[in-house]
């Protein structure tokens, strides 16, 4: 394992823990997604913020909630915990915009050619969405 493929599995990780110990963890409710790996967009409207991810809109009371989702729909989650806390959900869509910049940013260096980065892009969100099948009892436990 080269040093790129390290520092990517360790965002993957980080995403992970994320999920896994601060959204999971506490009060959080569960949003249905389209379940496909897409390029989906924040609308603003007159009654708050939409993703759109492909012809499907996701409605979102703000900007927060829109980002937050926004990053599980371009993973191709089928549905995703959002915390009923707005600030917490403030606090933890920083780290997972990091996390996800970072990968991209990795897999760019490595890969020249759009068709190689792109595969490899699939085969790593398809990693993010089994890690974050958070088995029942992890999301309980303390990080170690």
């Amino acid at each position: 394992m080269d040093v790129i493929e390290r520092e990517i599995a360790g965002e993957i990780e980080r995403i992970r823990q994320i999920y896994c110990w601060d959204v999971l963890r506490n009060r959080s409710r569960t949003v249905q997604l389209p379940g496909r790996k897409c390029d989906p967009r924040i609308l603003e409207t007159f009654l708050g913020y939409e993703v759109q991810a492909g012809k499907k809109r996701i409605t979102c009371p703000d900007a927060v909630s829109a980002r937050y989702l926004k990053i599980f729909v371009e993973l191709g989650f089928k549905d995703v915990q959002i915390p009923y806390d707005p600030t917490r959900t403030a606090l933890i869509v920083t780290g997972l915009e990091g996390a996800l910049s970072r990968i991209k940013e990795l897999l760019h260096h490595r890969h020249t050619e759009r068709s190689g980065r792109q595969a490899a892009l699939r085969r790593t969100y398809r990693k993010i969405r089994i890690v974050c099948r958070c088995p029942e009892g992890t999301a309980a436990e303390v990080p170690s």
